[in-house]
């Protein structure tokens, strides 16, 4: 499982540090994606807001499992990657969620709260990535890759039957319908999947720190961390929203800055027509 983590958190820090990918990479990318090209940065500012409105309004309950997944898989591969042995997901229908690992015998708390720490912070971190590769040129790439992410989960990871089959209608569903989208809406479309993830894990943070509020000891990811270090549990609540909300809001300015004075000019010329 070490091996799996690392081939897929390796590749999305990579991306992270903003440095262009090896030669040798970008060689076997135009070998197997040929056609890979960067979308135009109104298709990616077009694609991202379309995702960050349809997970501000009810249509987020369509596909709110999705960060619900990530997140999980944010903890199951730390946990793989620092040694542990992540061991199943559970995805309930409620769209809430369960990693389960085994821990070293020298696990220590340091590893511990970065595992705990992973998860909610992990959708703003594949969204902001995600942004990152398409505006590089390579979306196709990282459709496979993010596909193929899910697809490892359902073999390794997710044992209960919900969790299988909608993962499972995710992966089949991208996988059959890939081939009818065009290749210049690819960069739209995970765009549009990377300004959802933003919003949702900002959520997800935000219901986390006002439960931690309201109702002390539902045993949050907050809360593993300050019972280990003996902290204000709220505190730890509210440090995970302000990095989630930096790194998705960075993630959604990266895709739309580009494009943002002609969507200024838009959006006036509708004001003067009204």
């Amino acid at each position: 499982m070490w091996v799996v983590a690392m081939a897929v958190l390796v590749p999305v820090f990579y991306v992270l540090s903003g440095r262009p990918l090896p030669v040798e990479v970008i060689n076997q990318l135009n070998k197997y994606f040929p056609d890979d090209v960067a979308p135009t940065k109104q298709l990616v500012a077009i694609g991202c807001i379309v995702g960050v409105l349809i997970a501000s309004s009810p249509l987020h309950k369509v596909l709110r499992y999705l960060p619900t997944v990530v997140h999980e898989l944010g903890h199951a591969f730390t946990a793989g990657v620092l040694g542990g042995r992540p061991k199943n997901i559970t995805i309930s229908l409620d769209a809430s969620g369960l990693a389960e690992y085994q821990p070293p015998l020298s696990w220590g708390r340091f590893r511990g709260t970065l595992v705990s720490l992973a998860g909610y912070p992990a959708p703003s971190i594949a969204a902001l990535a995600a942004v990152m590769v398409t505006q590089d040129g390579h979306p196709q790439a990282w459709l496979t890759f993010a596909v193929g992410t899910l697809a490892i989960s359902i073999v390794l990871l997710i044992r209960n039957l919900w969790g299988f089959v909608w993962t499972l209608a995710v992966v089949g569903g991208s996988f059959y319908g890939a081939p009818y989208i065009p290749l210049e809406l690819n960069g739209a479309l995970v765009s549009g999947v990377a300004g959802y993830l933003a919003v949702e894990a900002y959520r997800h943070a935000f219901l986390q720190w006002m439960i931690i509020r309201k109702f002390p000891g539902s045993g949050s990811d907050a809360e593993k961390v300050a019972r280990a270090w003996r902290m204000n549990a709220p505190f730890i609540g509210f440090l995970h929203l302000v990095s989630v909300a930096i790194i998705g809001g960075y993630a959604v300015y990266l895709a739309v800055s580009p494009y943002w004075s002609e969507i200024i000019t838009w959006a006036e010329d509708i004001i003067r027509t009204i």
